[in-house]
């Protein structure tokens, strides 16, 4: 597995792989994310409290149907 498959968000089914960033962080996904920290529970000033699911991005499945 390559460095990016290991990414964690890349395994996130909130990613916006297309559009950029994800629904947890639209604009920018914090630096470290997954390697310096988890979100498995909201950080602080966080928008909402969306945090990480395995899965395929909810992006992509869209474009599948």
């Amino acid at each position: 597995m390559s460095p990016k498959e290991d990414y964690i968000c890349n395994q996130c089914k909130h990613l916006n792989p297309i559009s950029g960033g994800c629904a947890a962080f639209p604009e920018n996904i914090p630096f470290g994310m997954g390697v310096l920290f988890q979100h498995d529970k909201p950080l602080p000033g966080q928008d909402n409290n969306i945090v990480f699911e395995k899965g395929e991005p909810l992006e992509l499945q869209m474009l599948e149907n």
